[in-house]
């Protein structure tokens, strides 16, 4: 009888040594992964990223031109280097219809290039308080945004309402959330085009809510550009330390890097001493130093390449500055770039945007 006790003690603590075995051994067994498209939960706030997107914005030539020219190089021989484009081709009026300057041709070869179209809707001169403010214009012009991106089969929309006045802040929002799930109910991209906030002055960027904007839509492209502009006095497009602070500003008001597409700018000015200044091209920069004598200098706090001939001043972008941002947006991942404009840029830039943004297969 004693024996028999002693070996159910011993049987006991030998099971019980056993249990703790085995739960230190689970503890240390991987977690099992998340299925595909589930949340990521090393992401932040536990949202999955969307692919990487790379938007190169296309406008068309100037009229009388052919459509070969403008955008049309640059697409072609980069479109590996880009997963869409937004064409500038729509122009909401103030009786709720659709001015278009689309192109059979440049849709077909985006197409077959493999790149998605994302067409640009902006509100024309004069349209902007019935489009925004009269309920009747804007449920009109919102159902004749879905009718095109329906019948010309777009993968979605980018709505770039500019230089809105601040009282226009909720009409945005209505329009947005009047838009969106019409959007997708198509199964479609919705993108809304933001002027940057952080010091830049309230009665341009007013109208923009980054926090009301992003249930509202499905990525904020923040326009991080033209910190100096045509009116401006001469100064570097997008110095990095301004366009930092708004890359930073705008993840955290839109609820997550998953929801920002960051603006890159590609083109300079050339500002006359007493005067409004003129958008010049990488190519148009470089060329007009070498016609003048003069030697292109870098401002290595603003990151950008600048020059002075006679009484002018230009600044512009080129590889090294356009790396300098790339690199602000590697730092931030958000879910991806636009390239305002495609055919302004040094093409050196897009082995920039390969290096550090890999088109995704």
């Amino acid at each position: 009888m004693y024996r028999n006790k002693k070996a159910l003690r011993v049987l006991c603590v030998f099971l019980a040594l056993s249990l703790i075995v085995l739960a230190i051994g689970c503890s240390k067994a991987p977690a099992p992964k998340p299925l595909p498209g589930s949340p990521d939960p090393s992401a932040p706030g536990g949202v999955a990223m969307p692919p990487r997107m790379v938007i190169g914005y296309y406008e068309n030539p100037w009229p009388g031109t052919p459509d070969q020219s403008g955008s049309f190089p640059s697409m072609k021989t980069f479109a590996k280097s880009m997963t869409g484009v937004g064409p500038f081709w729509y122009k909401a009026t103030p009786d709720g219809t659709l001015e278009s300057k689309d192109s059979q041709l440049v849709y077909d070869t985006a197409k077959s290039l493999g790149l998605k179209m994302y067409p640009l809707v902006t509100n024309k001169t004069g349209s902007t308080d019935v489009v925004l403010g009269d309920p009747g214009i804007r449920s009109k012009t919102i159902d004749n945004i879905v009718k095109i991106v329906q019948e010309k089969n777009y993968d979605g929309v980018n709505i770039d309402f500019e230089l809105l006045p601040p009282k226009h802040k909720d009409n945005l929002t209505a329009f947005m959330a009047e838009l969106y799930p019409k959007i997708k109910a198509l199964n479609k991209t919705v993108i809304i085009s933001v002027f940057p906030r952080v010091d830049v002055a309230e009665d341009v960027s007013g109208a923009y809510d980054y926090a009301q904007l992003a249930p509202n839509t499905d990525f904020l492209q923040i326009m991080t550009y033209d910190n100096h502009w045509a009116t401006s006095k001469p100064g570097a497009i997008a110095p990095v330390d301004w366009f930092e602070k708004n890359v930073k500003y705008a993840i955290e008001q839109s609820g997550g890097p998953h929801k920002v597409i960051i603006g890159i700018s590609a083109y300079g000015y050339d500002w006359p001493k007493d005067g409004e200044g003129e958008t010049i091209t990488y190519v148009a920069a470089v060329v007009k130093a070498e016609q003048k004598g003069v030697k292109i200098a870098y401002d290595d706090a603003a990151q950008a390449p600048h020059y002075q001939y006679d009484d002018h001043e230009v600044w512009f972008e080129n590889a090294k500055s356009t790396a300098a941002k790339l690199d602000i947006v590697a730092k931030y991942n958000p879910a991806g770039i636009a390239i305002w404009r495609i055919g302004q840029e040094q093409p050196e830039v897009w082995a920039e945007i390969d290096k550090r943004f890999p088109k995704q297969q």
